[in-house]
C-alpha cells in the first residue's frame, strides 16, 4: 500500500508532497520536505516550500519508494554518520573498516528484505558504472524511443530518449539512458544497473525524466545550475544496437541470490544493516567492499573504479535540490489532503463509461410506450395550485446588448444598485435562458420541447426557482418557473430574501439583490438512463444553465452574481427537496446595475 511507504518517510522525520507535472510527462513525481511543510494549506501568499529531493516513478508509490531512500541517505547524514564507520554488520562476515570509505551507504526501500537489498546494491552500482566514465553503450531499439516498455513517457514533445546498454558493473547489466530535446540546453543523462534489462530501461527513462523534472522547477536567481548526478555521457558512441525484444523476459528467480552470487565472483561483498521495520516496509543500507576471494574477472567495466579522494559526507550527498536553490511550484502551497476528496475520486471513478457505451442501458425512443413517451418531454414540476402565478410571456424585442458587449461587460461582482427588476426584464431573463424554443421529433408521435439552454438526452434535470425580493409587478417570495407554461408559480412565501441570506457565504451581497436564481438538480429525472454517470450530467446541465442565466441578464443591463457559497440543508428544506433524490446545486444573485456603472 502507498501508505506504508508514505508513514516510512513520515517516521524519519520528513514529508511527502505530489508534484504536479506538465501533462506532457507520462509519470508520477512526489518530492520530500521538512516534516514542518508537510500539512497542505491555503497559503494566499504563495510561499516558497523546500525541496529535499524529487522522485519520478511510473506511480505513486514507486516515487514514495524512492523517497523512503532518500529520507534516510538524508537521515543519516545530518547524524553526522555518513560512513556507518563503525556500526554497519557485514551480512557474509566481518570486513575491515579501513575498506569503507567516508561515503555514505546505498539505501534500498522495497516490500521485502531482498527487494531493498537488491534496490541497494543496483544504486551502489550505477554510481560506481557513472564514476569510471561512459563512452561507448549498444543502442536499444524496437522500442518506442520517448518511452519505456510500460508506455510513453514523454508525449507530444520535440526531442527523444535513447537508452543503451553500457556493459556490466560487477557482473550486474547496466542501462543508460539519454534525453535529448532540442529546447534544452544540454541533453540529461541517466545510468541504472539491474540484472532484468527491461526493468533497467525502464528505471533508466524514470530516473532521466526526474532530472528532466528538476530542470522545470523554479530556482532563484543567484544559484548555479545543479551538476549531473550521473556524469554527462550524452555523446556515447552506438557500438552497435540490440532489439528490446532480445532482453531477457523476466528477473531471475532468485534475484537476490544470483545478486550476489555475480558480486562474489568479481571480488565484492555486501555490508547490510536494516534501517526499517519489516512489517511495513523493509528498509536497508548497503555498502560494497572487496573481498580476497576472487579476482575481478578481465572483461569487468567495473574496475578500475575512482574512490573519493576525501572523506567528507558532501562528496557523496545525494542531490538536495533545496541546498542547490530550487522551490516548488507555486501550486503545491495551494493543495489539499487526500482525504478532503477521496469521496468525490470515488464519485469520479464511478461514473466513468468504460468499454464504449457498454455500461449505460440501451435506450430506444421507439419501443418505450405511447405514456413513457410522453413523460420525457414533461421535464419540469408543477405548482398549478398556487394561490399566486405570473405570466412570463414579455410583449416585444428585449433591447439586448452584443455578444461582445456581454462577454466585456460582464462582472460577478458589478456593482448593483438599489431599484427594482422590472418583470419584463425577469420574464425575459427566464424566457431567453430556459424557456422553450421549439420542439423535435421523436417517433410518429411524440414532439419533444426544446430550450435555449442544452441537457444531456434533452431530460432538464435543472430545475429553476426564484426568490423575488425587488421585482415590480410581483410580491416577495419563492417562485418556481414552469418552463411549459412561462408561468411563476408562488412556492413560499414567509421568508424574506435577508432572512436567506444567512445561510449565504456573503450575506451582505446577497442582501443586496433584487432577486436570487435558485437551481435544483432533479437526479431522478436522468438516472434512470445514464446510472452513475447521471450525477455527472446534471452538474453539467446546471453548470449550462447557470451560464445561460448570467449571459442574458448581462444583455439586458443586469448583474448576475453566481454563488456556491450556501448552507446546502438550509436551501433545500426551504425548496422542499430532500437533498437526495433532488437537492439545491447552486445559486444566482440578481440585481440592476448601479446607475454610472455601465462600464465597470
Amino acid at each position: 500500500m502507498d501508505e506504508d511507504m508514505l508513514r516510512c518517510v513520515t517516521e524519519q522525520g520528513f514529508a511527502a508532497r505530489t508534484l504536479p507535472l506538465p501533462l506532457y510527462v507520462r509519470a508520477h513525481a512526489e518530492v520530500l520536505v521538512p516534516a514542518a511543510d508537510a500539512g497542505e494549506r491555503l497559503d494566499l501568499r504563495a510561499a516558497d516550500i523546500p525541496l529535499l529531493d524529487v522522485a519520478v516513478a511510473a506511480d505513486r508509490r514507486g516515487a514514495l519508494r524512492q523517497l523512503v531512500e532518500r529520507a534516510a541517505v538524508l537521515r543519516i547524514l545530518r547524524s553526522g554518520h555518513g560512513s556507518l564507520r563503525d556500526s554497519l554488520p557485514d551480512s557474509d562476515g566481518d570486513a575491515g573498516a579501513d575498506a569503507r570509505d567516508g561515503s555514505p551507504p546505498a539505501v534500498g526501500a522495497g516490500d521485502s528484505h531482498d527487494e531493498a537489498v537488491a534496490r541497494a546494491i543496483y544504486q551502489e552500482l550505477a554510481r560506481r558504472r557513472a564514476e569510471s566514465g561512459i563512452e561507448k553503450g549498444t543502442l536499444i531499439t524496437g522500442r518506442d524511443q520517448a518511452g519505456g516498455p510500460s508506455g510513453v513517457a514523454l508525449r507530444g514533445v520535440d526531442g527523444r530518449i535513447d537508452c543503451y546498454l553500457l556493459g556490466e558493473t560487477a557482473g550486474v547489466p547496466a542501462v543508460g539512458a539519454v534525453l535529448r530535446l532540442d529546447r534544452l540546453e544540454r541533453p540529461l543523462c541517466a545510468v541504472v544497473c539491474d540484472l532484468w534489462e527491461r526493468r533497467g530501461v525502464e528505471r533508466a527513462v524514470q530516473a532521466v525524466l526526474r532530472e528532466f523534472v528538476v530542470t522545470t522547477l523554479p530556482r532563484r536567481d543567484d544559484t548555479d545550475r545543479a551538476p549531473l548526478p550521473y556524469g554527462d555521457f550524452h555523446d556515447v558512441v552506438a557500438v552497435g544496437e540490440t532489439d528490446f525484444e532480445t532482453l531477457a523476459p523476466r528477473p531471475p528467480r532468485d534475484e537476490t541470490g544470483e545478486l550476489r552470487d555475480r558480486l562474489r565472483l568479481h571480488g565484492h561483498r555486501a555490508s547490510v544493516r536494516v534501517l526499517g521495520p519489516a512489517d511495513r516496509a523493509a528498509l536497508v543500507a548497503c555498502r560494497l567492499e572487496p573481498t580476497a576471494r576472487s579476482e575481478p574477472s578481465a572483461d569487468s567495466e567495473s574496475e578500475p573504479v575512482r574512490r573519493p579522494t576525501t572523506d567528507t559526507q558532501d562528496d557523496w550527498r545525494p542531490r538536495d535540490v533545496a541546498a542547490l536553490g530550487l522551490r516548488a511550484p507555486r501550486q503545491l502551497s495551494l493543495t489539499y489532503e487526500r482525504d478532503d476528496v477521496r469521496i468525490g475520486r470515488v464519485y469520479h471513478e464511478n461514473s466513468k463509461m468504460r468499454t464504449a457505451y457498454g455500461t449505460l442501458p440501451v435506450v430506444d425512443i421507439a419501443e418505450m410506450s405511447p405514456p413513457a413517451r410522453r413523460l420525457l418531454g414533461q421535464a419540469y414540476r408543477d405548482f398549478g395550485h398556487a394561490r399566486r402565478q405570473y405570466p412570463m410571456r414579455p410583449a416585444g424585442q428585449p433591447r439586448l446588448l452584443t455578444l461582445d458587449q456581454v462577454v466585456r461587460r460582464r462582472r460577478s461582482w458589478a456593482a448593483m444598485g438599489d431599484g427594482e427588476l422590472t418583470r419584463a426584464e425577469l420574464a425575459h431573463l427566464l424566457t431567453l435562458s430556459y424557456g422553450t424554443t421549439g420542439a423535435a421529433v421523436a417517433g410518429q408521435d411524440l414532439r419533444l420541447p426544446l430550450r435555449a439552454t442544452p441537457s444531456a438526452g434533452g431530460l432538464y434535470s435543472s430545475d429553476l426557482f426564484v426568490l423575488v425580493d425587488r421585482v415590480s409587478g410581483v410580491e416577495p417570495g419563492l417562485y418556481y418557473f414552469h418552463p411549459g407554461k412561462r408561468l411563476l408559480q408562488l412556492v413560499d412565501d414567509e421568508r424574506t430574501l435577508a432572512e436567506v441570506a444567512e445561510y449565504t457565504g456573503y450575506r451582505e451581497r446577497a442582501g443586496e439583490a433584487a432577486a436570487m436564481v435558485v437551481y435544483v438538480g432533479a437526479f431522478r429525472r436522468n438516472q434512470w438512463k445514464y446510472r452513475e454517470r447521471g450525477y455527472r450530467t446534471v452538474l453539467l446541465d446546471c453548470g449550462h444553465l447557470a451560464q445561460s442565466v448570467v449571459t442574458t441578464a448581462t444583455s439586458l443591463g443586469l448583474v448576475a452574481h453566481p454563488m456556491i457559497a450556501f448552507v446546502d440543508d438550509y436551501f433545500n428544506a426551504y425548496v422542499g427537496v430532500d437533498g437526495v433524490e433532488d437537492a439545491v446545486l447552486y445559486l444566482t444573485l440578481l440585481g440592476p446595475r448601479r446607475t454610472g456603472d455601465e462600464a465597470a
